[in-house]
């Protein structure tokens, strides 16, 4: 992977949710995955920039050092 982050679709089939329900839950600050940026300057889709560590933290799995 080339970016830091994960997309909700990308995350979506590790956490076993839909990337809807993922995107839902982060703007309502109910589950920490990374930011979700609300829409600002004219633009009008939230943005979502989630990092593998924190799904590792709450899947409780570890990633090998490659």
């Amino acid at each position: 992977m080339d970016r830091p982050y994960l997309t909700p679709e990308e995350a979506s089939g590790q956490l076993g949710m839909a990337p809807v329900e993922i995107r839902r839950l982060m703007r309502l600050g109910l589950i920490d995955l990374g930011l979700a940026i609300p829409p600002a300057g004219g633009k009008t889709k939230w943005r979502f920039f989630i990092y593998q560590d924190k799904i590792n933290k709450i899947t409780g799995r570890e990633v090998e050092a490659t």
